[in-house]
């Protein structure tokens, strides 16, 4: 399972309903207002891969979002509706945060393996339960035509590769399973997990989905796991053996591949001027 970017249910919810939208824990969703607001650290962060160039970055999610927002107010407003869009909100980049499973001591000690709100998600939530709800069934309709055309506006074709998903999986299961580096660091991982007295997993990723999370009385056993998980990650530099022999296989793959790449590039381009277009034409 490779953790991903997940926002495009996100606009609807912001939009019907005050429900806030973040990324599930890898084992179950947690309601955000029960999860720890943590932003991404500085290790978090600085961990990138070649791939990460010919996707959406977090910004470029939240900037679209942003724009459909903006133009479902300007068409719900010329319906006869009173709806302002949702102030912007600045995030912060760490795209792989959760690639490897949890990597921060800090949201292990404070959330285990669920995933932690961010200070932009938080705001996105209040702001929404600021604007409240619709008058009526009319104007929720209204509302869900206007993001429709919306959505169909600033979300380009083209912008999400068949070819670099598959690809990315691809890279991702032969460093995990393959890679003699990945290998050896994944056998001193799982040696200092059985030091520490943490059951035997196959991996980080393993670990995160053990269904004993599911049960609400395992709150201090997940955490205890996961919190022994991180220790163990930077005892034995897991993350960044794993790291760069996903960034070798990536730039290799990138190599064979450059003019499809190349043009998903240029479409995430194209996508995020326009994007800017619409949401700088509110404040023109």
């Amino acid at each position: 399972m490779i953790a991903g970017r997940w926002a495009w249910g996100c606009v609807t919810l912001a939009l019907l309903s005050s429900a806030a939208c973040a990324a599930p824990a890898p084992q179950t969703a947690s309601k955000a207002s029960d999860r720890p607001v943590i932003d991404p650290s500085a290790e978090a962060r600085a961990l990138h891969l070649p791939f990460d160039t010919y996707k959406r970055t977090e910004t470029d999610i939240a900037l679209v979002e942003r724009a459909a927002d903006v133009l479902t107010s300007q068409c719900l407003t010329k319906k006869g509706y009173s709806r302002s869009a949702l102030p912007g909100v600045t995030v912060i980049e760490a795209p792989n945060r959760r690639r490897y499973g949890v990597m921060e001591p800090l949201v292990a000690k404070q959330a285990g393996y669920r995933a932690p709100l961010t200070s932009a998600e938080k705001e996105r939530e209040r702001a929404g339960r600021a604007r409240g709800g619709y008058r009526d069934a009319a104007e929720r309709s209204a509302a869900r035509d206007c993001l429709q055309d919306s959505t169909d506006r600033v979300y380009l074709d083209g912008t999400e590769s068949p070819l670099l998903t598959r690809l990315e999986r691809e890279i991702f299961e032969q460093a995990r399973t393959k890679d003699l580096h990945v290998r050896a660091a994944l056998d001193k991982w799982r040696s200092c997990m059985r030091a520490r007295g943490q059951k035997e997993y196959a991996d980080p990723l393993a670990a995160a989905a053990d269904d004993r999370w599911k049960d609400p009385g395992s709150a201090n056993a997940q955490t205890a796991t996961a919190v022994a998980d991180v220790a163990c990650k930077e005892e034995t530099g897991l993350v960044e053996v794993w790291r760069r022999t996903e960034e070798k296989l990536q730039t290799a793959a990138l190599k064979q591949h450059p003019a499809d790449l190349d043009q998903v590039r240029r479409t995430l381009e194209k996508e995020r001027t326009e994007a800017i277009r619409v949401v700088q034409s509110t404040t023109s």
